[in-house]
């Protein structure tokens, strides 16, 4: 079977008035291999050059400006020049519509156009064409059509039916309709169209009569609601007063649309709408709020909380059907005119349409989270959980539903930050705070390529001779205008997009080089060290030992000059593994330390088996002294770190009686704003000129 150009390239001719989708069509087609045979804006010259250039098909865009539009040329092109045509459409109304189906267009193809269904509309249209030729050559056509086809054949005459309605006669009907349709031949023969077929539209009588009056063949698939099916129907006028319409049964082909539609827009998990349908739904009640003053709607974006430990523990299979049961919930509890979508793992949408006020929005809202509080069942197992919902409410100033569809994610998100099962309604602050939260981490990883980030260092010295035994490495945000940013404001957002790691891994190799350039000048070989935090994602990378000793041994540093600083918290959530890491550290010589100790809650029992030298009393202790409460757990801290063996710092030191009073308390270091804030490497040396005459002797490795 073949398109009948005999192996060459159709010649296309496109009719497209926007210059931008014009351009993309004629990249699109020598993509597919087809030859361009023309490009223009205008009906009328479409006509024309249909029949001077006689191309293979034609590309028509149903909007045209000019006397005549694309759906007024398709007919012509269709009728006096016997070329196939193709709609290009975005939407388009009922009535436009109406009047494109009228002229039995080779296909649709929608815009924005894709590549793959163009090639598909073509091929189908030139082999569909080809037929039709094949026929219309045959000199026994409608002979061999009612004898000899396969598909049903009716040979019909017009008549006017009840109320002036538009009928039609059957005079005479092939085997095939009997066949596939189930109507006995002998018995519909003689009656009509709407006494055989009650359901019948009339848009099937109204273009069979024009066919029979106007002499025009024409084809077009319809719906026989009578019989359920769908057919295509190839009509023409054999004799005047007459018509002949050939119907091919195309109900597996329609019905296998309808399922690919129903994929493309809906979740295959739990059957509810995806996210494309969702958007959609979306902009038509946005456009539904714009038309009518009185229209209000809500927009609830919910998320699961902790669904990751629910796949972790149970099984996806387990988290599928949970996803499943909580789709199910979520449909029950809203009416049938809302829609609830999935638009993500264990993300839904629920957007509430014709609802009586904001406040009444927000009641649906707390009954949802409600009911997800109830426990689901799923294989055998009683499960509960809680979801982050962050609700929009309408009518506001929307173009696009994407935006709509992101504000509510942000105000999830704020939700989620303040806690499971929380409810946020979006403000414009959200998105401003969210904005600038992406801001920064575009800037902190143009700032990495830049080199903008610098250590500052802290000296941490001996309480009792006031002497520097070592520095905290602390990172600092050093802006092209010279504008110093401190942690607080970049590290929580590097922490959470992942940029920690590499950030992490700047200060380890800087700290290392710093401490080596430091050796070779006044400190010398006296002892001394480097202390790097590590955050919670650094110290969970599998990698760790090895990017340690890597550093090290690019600066030939000993290990016992440098001290890993982790948090109490980050031990205690995986305390066995962290103990393996923290031994392969140790058994290396680096030095651990235990930081913000007391904030953590730490098992006493866990704490004796890590591999500590260091425990580092949190500031919020030593800042509150004065307080008898405060002043027992440091003295406790000290008493518990001396009897285990480690060394104690005190963090936040700032007043003398604060100095005072820790090596009253037997603490061996401390840091603070008292003895020295954080500096760059300039001022720490002249630090260290007043302390450090000369260098110092051979430093103690063994220690």
């Amino acid at each position: 079977m073949t398109n009948g150009l005999d192996g060459r390239p159709p010649r296309i001719l496109v009719v497209e008035d926007e210059r931008v989708v014009a351009l993309d069509l004629k990249s699109i087609l020598r993509r597919l291999g087809y030859t361009l045979a023309g490009i223009t804006t205008s009906g009328t010259e479409a006509v024309e050059l249909c029949e001077s250039l006689k191309p293979d098909l034609v590309l028509m865009d149903i909007f045209l400006a000019g006397a005549m539009d694309g759906v007024e040329a398709a007919c012509l092109i269709q009728t006096e020049c016997d070329i196939p045509v193709i709609y290009l459409t975005a939407h388009t109304d009922s009535a436009t519509l109406e009047r494109a189906k009228r002229t039995a267009p080779y296909g649709y193809v929608l815009k924005p156009v894709d590549k793959d269904w163009l090639r598909t509309a073509v091929e189908v249209a030139l082999f569909k064409h080809h037929t039709e030729q094949e026929l219309r050559r045959s000199e026994q056509r409608y002979r061999e059509l009612f004898s000899g086809m396969l598909n049903a054949f009716l040979l019909l005459k017009p008549t006017a039916g009840p109320g002036a309605g538009n009928d039609c006669l059957i005079l005479d009907a092939n085997p095939a309709f009997e066949v596939a349709t189930g109507l006995v031949c002998s018995e519909v023969i003689g009656r009509t169209l709407r006494d055989v077929l009650p359901g019948i539209e009339a848009f099937w009588l109204d273009t069979l009569t024009a066919t029979a009056v106007t002499g025009r063949p024409t084809r077009f698939e319809n719906y026989l609601a009578d019989l359920n099916m769908y057919f295509l129907a190839q009509a023409y006028c054999p004799q005047p007063g007459q018509v002949a319409v050939a119907l091919e049964d195309v109900t597996e082909r329609k019905r296998g649309e309808e399922r690919l539609r129903y994929r493309t827009f809906h979740d295959a998990l739990t059957g509810l709408p995806n996210r494309a349908l969702c958007l959609d739904r979306i902009a038509r009640a946005i456009e539904r709020a714009k038309r009518r003053s009185n229209y209000i709607y809500a927009l609830i974006f919910l998320d699961l909380d902790r669904f990751k430990l629910i796949n972790d523990s149970l099984g996806h299979l387990a988290g599928d059907g949970l996803l499943r049961r909580v789709a199910d919930r979520l449909r029950r509890e809203v009416r049938q005119l809302d829609t609830v979508a999935r638009v993500g793992g264990d993300e839904f949408v629920v957007l509430l349409e014709e609802i009586a006020s904001p406040a009444d929005a927000l009641r649906i809202v707390k009954t949802v989270r409600e009911r997800l509080r109830a426990p689901f069942s799923v294989e055998g197992r009683q499960i509960y959980v809680t979801a982050s919902l962050g609700v929009v409410l309408g009518p506001a100033d929307y173009d696009r539903p994407e935006e709509l569809l992101q504000n509510a994610a942000i105000a999830m998100s704020n939700a989620r930050t303040a806690g499971c099962g929380r409810v946020r309604v979006f403000d414009w602050s959200m998105r401003e705070r969210a904005e600038r939260v992406m801001d920064l981490e575009t800037n902190m990883r143009l700032g990495l390529e830049r080199g903008e980030f610098i250590l500052h260092y802290q000296p941490i010295f001996d309480l009792n001779t006031l002497v520097p035994r070592g520095v905290e490495a602390l990172l600092r945000w050093r802006r092209p205008d010279g504008e110093i940013i401190s942690p607080g404001e970049f590290i929580p957002a590097a922490e959470q997009s992942g940029l920690i790691l590499p950030l992490g891994a700047l200060v380890l190799k800087e700290a290392c080089r710093a401490l080596a350039r430091w050796r070779q000048g006044r400190l010398g070989q006296r002892p001394f060290f480097m202390a790097v935090n590590l955050s919670p994602r650094q110290f969970t990378q599998p990698d760790l030992v090895k990017q340690v000793i890597t550093a090290l041994r690019l600066e030939t540093m000993p290990p016992g000059d440098l001290k890993l600083e982790i948090t109490e918290s980050v031990l205690m959530e995986h305390p066995e593994s962290a103990m393996l890491k923290l031994r392969g550290l140790r058994e290396l010589g680096i030095g651990i330390g235990i930081d913000d100790f007391g904030t953590g809650y730490s098992s006493l029992s866990y704490l004796q088996r890590f591999p500590i030298d260091t425990l580092k009393v949190d500031r919020s202790f030593v800042s509150g002294m004065q307080e008898q409460g405060n002043r027992v757990i440091v003295r406790s801290v000290v008493s518990l770190a001396h009897n285990l063996g480690y060394d104690v710092v005190a963090e936040g030191i700032e007043t003398p009686a604060q100095l005072e009073e820790l090596a009253g308390l037997g603490c061996d270091l401390g840091q603070g704003f008292l003895y020295a804030r954080p500096m760059a490497e300039a001022a720490l040396q002249e630090h260290f000129g007043r302390h450090f005459p000369t260098p110092g002797p051979p430093a103690d490795t063994t220690a």
